[in-house]
């Protein structure tokens, strides 16, 4: 069925996302104002264990999406593929993560509820949202010799689902668990220690909470139970592989990331070796083809070598939807993608465009400031005598 995302299914144009997306933007931030987490004790008090309400709010949240993401997925009606997934950078997310922490430790505010806290008229939230701004711009001026660090550890756009092999209903369910598990315990670390620091016990309502837990792990189990319904097998394709060229791959990659899958073909052991951005991270064990059947079919696959794939893996070729091939395989991908691209000799209108769109591609891949255009030279064409007039001999 596929029906969700309705966006990228042309359910709505989008001018009707922009407006959707601007609706559930006030409606979370009116939730979490309700919340209570506008106000910045209310937040530092997570961090005191005297009221948890923001890892009970927030854990909730997490677990309720999961467990209906992973419903609706398992029942076909959710393409989990078309969700936007961003591209993982182990160094910089671990570092950017603490600092995120610091700062919230420090303003009590995370970006959002600093701005619902801004929207209430509280000056500290306010001045939280200034410190972000200014952070941001600092990082903008100090990013050049940073950028090497920036792209540490990359992963590609991969998931925890993808990364183990599970299927995402499974990995729902644990997280479900684990939020009545936080949730339970949070009830009693705020029973220790807020009479530690004389402040009253959150009140507790325990027949809602459990409500809320049932309809969560029904949620939960149905969609445990939808991984063991039997699938289609998918048909194995006849027709000869189509290839992709290395610039035609790029265009695509930063156009649409999240509308390819990208396989490396090459020998996982080997050490040290470069990818293509985007390449899926597998599994630990698991070859390349056969993380092939794993994956929807809502995406082009394209697989690569070291150069020209011979002939595709029998379990590659299962894959249900469209297979292509990267002509001249990563060596293809160095020579047209990562090494600077030179000046035509006699440049022409068409070959300055393609120039300067290698250049642009070349700096987006590799960071090196992108070559000048050659100048368009217009050459004086000869002309015949003019015919003289009158007559003569």
């Amino acid at each position: 069925m596929n029906l969700l995302p309705l966006y990228p299914n042309d359910v709505f144009g989008f001018p009707t996302g922009l407006l959707v997306g601007t609706l559930i933007g006030f409606a979370f931030g009116f939730v979490l104002e309700r919340a209570g987490f506008g106000n910045a004790k209310n937040l530092a008090a997570q961090f005191y264990l005297t009221d948890t309400r923001v890892l009970k709010v927030m854990f909730s949240a997490i677990a309720t999406a999961c467990a209906g993401l992973g419903l609706l997925a398992g029942l076909g009606v959710l393409d989990l593929s078309l969700v936007t997934v961003p591209e993982t950078f182990v160094g910089p997310h671990v570092v950017g993560g603490l600092l995120l922490g610091i700062g919230f430790m420090v303003s009590a505010y995370c970006p959002g509820t600093g701005v619902v806290a801004m929207a209430s008229g509280k000056w500290d939230g306010f001045w939280s949202i200034v410190g972000v701004m200014a952070g941001s711009l600092l990082f903008g001026y100090v990013y050049a010799p940073l950028e090497g660090f920036d792209r540490r550890g990359a992963m590609g756009s991969v998931t925890i689902a993808q990364a183990t092999g599970l299927p995402f209903p499974v990995l729902a369910a644990g997280v479900v668990a684990m939020a009545v598990g936080a949730f339970l315990g949070a009830e009693k670390l705020e029973a220790v220690f807020a009479p530690k620091l004389s402040k009253a016990v959150p009140a507790s309502n325990p027949p809602v909470r459990n409500r809320v837990f049932a309809a969560m792990g029904t949620v939960a189990v149905l969609g445990l139970v939808t991984v063991a319904l039997p699938s289609r097998p998918p048909a194995v394709a006849e027709e000869p592989v189509s290839k992709i060229g290395a610039v035609e791959l790029a265009q695509k990659i930063v156009a649409s990331p999240q509308g390819l899958w990208i396989l490396d073909l090459r020998d996982p052991r080997a050490a040290g070796k470069e990818t293509i951005p985007g390449t899926v991270t597998l599994p630990e064990g698991t070859s390349a083809a056969k993380f092939a059947a794993t994956l929807p079919a809502t995406r082009t696959l394209v697989a690569y070598g070291e150069g020209d794939v011979a002939a595709l893996p029998a379990e590659l070729r299962a894959f249900p939807g469209e297979v292509l091939v990267l002509s001249g395989g990563f060596d293809a991908w160095k020579g047209a993608v990562l090494a600077a691209p030179v000046p035509p000799a006699d440049p022409t209108p068409t070959l300055i465009a393609e120039f300067r769109m290698k250049s642009a591609l070349n700096g987006y891949f590799t960071g090196a400031a992108a070559a000048p255009a050659p100048k368009l030279v217009v050459k004086a064409v000869a002309t015949s005598a003019a015919p003289k007039k009158g007559g003569g001999c």
